[in-house]
């Protein structure tokens, strides 16, 4: 247990108030942050003018290290604070609106099959009747003395009787089948209603309390709101992304999904949204001097002279102890230039403990500029791509998207966060009508292997662009030339074409060709690789 020397002394048990009175503190609003969230808690009760104590279902006191803030109306002068454990009082008096009418459901069907439960026993009750009937006809026997017309006559009542027995205990077990149906529906609906109310979490019969002393002069309602930091909370970005190229717009509909774990219901809460990460640091990491030594390298023995050292080592020294400096912890968290930004959903929400809500925030549209790239040295097919500015005023936060292009789903990825005005390239799918080859012929002394020995080798390549597609496609082509940062290995690559940009994003030896491809035409480069090192000396390259 967690809990500090003022709460260990505000859980001891206090003498029973004559004017203590119960109320409900359901959850009425809540800021959700990425890692937790700030609950506000709100109790509405009537109270005669004077010195009452209110008492609220509060669980969490175990692993709490202060108690919650707790504001009053207007008028209202607060006391003592403190909690009692297991405090008996009858649930139903606790209940928010929400758990009543839950509650309500509940004893409703209760009662439908009270009187379901009734029916089918007058039902079964005939059903019985007309079975010992039949089986008192069953048993019926002429008199031992009788004539044969007695008998013809007792077979004639009998068989009347029997058939009109039958009829009856027939219609009777009809009528009692839909009555069994109905009443394996109600059960049903029950189950439903006590799992909603379960949903709400309603307060059992006994309760740890949160216990407040109060005093105003006048007497009328009041209202209380406490307010809790919890950690099992949190929310997350969804997108949908579509890419309309004709327009060159993407289309972004951003949803949040908010999840809660905590033993409360949240029914009809007015929700704030906070890009804020009060679980992160919230202090710089400490800086410790960084001190440099030198160690006696570690030779390699024989195993006779391992065997040796081991002789003369003293069986009984003691392994000099690891020194174990202080580290600065590095964290990862969300980062935002500035303050904090707040996203206030319009309307009330309800989530149950261990559910999640899907929240729809808003449509956003971005200028986008479509393009085709290429990396034929990895991939078979060439991919859509559209770059773009974040002109929202506000960052696109790190999220899972659903991505399509013309109306027409690709994939699923995850975004990264766009800082508001940064520039950023999203993929929107292969774009199997562009075709891509790479072939490495062999080089000139026959060698095919990752790694030669000779003193120098050339390698030819081919990157083949073909366009399969009906449209004329503009495909930028990126391909890793290879280079040295050895004074004694010599490379030197000839292309052709030569290419439009290189070291692209400063990623050394990377170019790119701007390639035009008409329907249907298809696009050579060469590449002719020469190394040259040093004899005795091995290539490690990897075509």
């Amino acid at each position: 247990m967690r809990a500090t020397v003022s709460l260990i002394a505000l859980i001891i048990a206090t003498p029973v108030f004559a004017d203590d009175i119960f109320a409900q503190a359901p959850v009425a609003s809540a800021t959700i942050y990425p890692d937790g969230a700030t609950l506000t808690m709100r109790a509405e009760v009537e109270l005669p003018a004077g010195t009452h104590r209110v008492m609220v279902p509060y669980s969490g006191v175990d692993g709490m290290e202060s108690l919650p803030r707790i504001k009053a109306s207007d008028g209202v002068e607060i006391g003592a604070l403190g909690f009692r454990r297991a405090v008996t009082a009858d649930p139903e008096t606790l209940y928010s609106p929400a758990q009543a009418e839950a509650a309500a459901s509940v004893a409703a069907v209760e009662a439908d099959m009270r009187a379901k439960r009734t029916e089918i026993e007058t039902a079964s009750a005939d059903v019985t009747a007309l079975e010992t009937r039949v089986e008192y006809l069953a048993a019926v026997r002429p008199p031992e003395a009788g004539t044969p017309d007695d008998i013809l006559a007792t077979g004639d009542l009998v068989t009347r009787q029997t058939a009109e027995a039958l009829r009856s205990l027939t219609t009777a077990r009809a009528a009692l089948a839909p009555l069994r149906e109905d009443m394996e529906a109600l059960e049903g609906a029950l189950a439903a209603a006590e799992a909603e109310l379960a949903r709400l979490a309603p307060p059992q019969a006994e309760n740890d309390m949160l216990t407040i002393e109060l005093r105003h002069d006048t007497a009328g309602p009041i209202a209380l709101e406490f307010t809790e930091q919890v950690w099992n909370a949190g929310w997350r970005v969804d997108y949908d992304m579509d890419l309309d190229r004709a327009a060159g717009e993407i289309a972004l509909d951003r949803k949040l999904i908010v999840m809660q774990e905590t033993d409360r219901s949240w029914t009809d809460v007015q929700m704030t949204l906070s890009t804020a990460r009060p679980n992160d640091a919230i202090a710089p990491s400490e800086v410790w001097p960084d001190k440099a030594d030198i160690l006696r390298p570690v030779m390699t023995r024989s195993s006779g002279e391992r065997a040796e050292m081991a002789e003369q080592a003293a069986p009984s020294a003691e392994p000099e102890p690891l020194i174990v400096a202080d580290g600065a912890m590095q964290t990862a968290g969300l980062q935002v230039d500035g303050l904090a930004i707040s996203y206030l959903y319009p309307d009330p929400v309800t989530i149950a403990p261990g559910e999640a809500a899907e929240l729809a925030l808003d449509r956003l549209t971005l200028e986008a500029d479509p393009f085709v790239q290429a990396a034929p040295r990895w991939d078979d097919t060439a991919f859509l791509m559209a770059a773009i500015t974040n002109t929202t005023g506000e960052p696109i936060l790190p999220g899972s998207a659903n991505l399509s292009r013309d109306g027409h789903f690709v994939g699923q990825t995850r975004i990264d966060m766009i800082p508001a005005g940064a520039d950023e390239t999203l993929a929107f799918g292969p774009m199997d009508g562009i075709r891509l080859e790479t072939v490495f012929k062999r080089n000139e002394e026959g060698d095919t292997g990752l790694i030669t020995k000779s003193s120098t080798r050339q390698q030819e390549i081919t990157v083949t662009v073909e366009n399969l597609t009906e449209e004329t496609q503009d495909v930028r082509t990126l391909y890793p030339l290879p280079f040295s940062e050895k004074e004694d290995l010599e490379v030197s690559v000839t292309t052709a074409p030569t290419p439009d940009e290189t070291d692209v994003e400063d990623r050394r030896g990377v170019s790119a060709w701007n390639l035009t491809l008409a329907p249907g035409e298809t696009r050579d480069i060469q590449l002719t690789v020469n190394f040259d090192w040093p004899e005795g000396e091995m290539l490690d390259w990897r075509p």
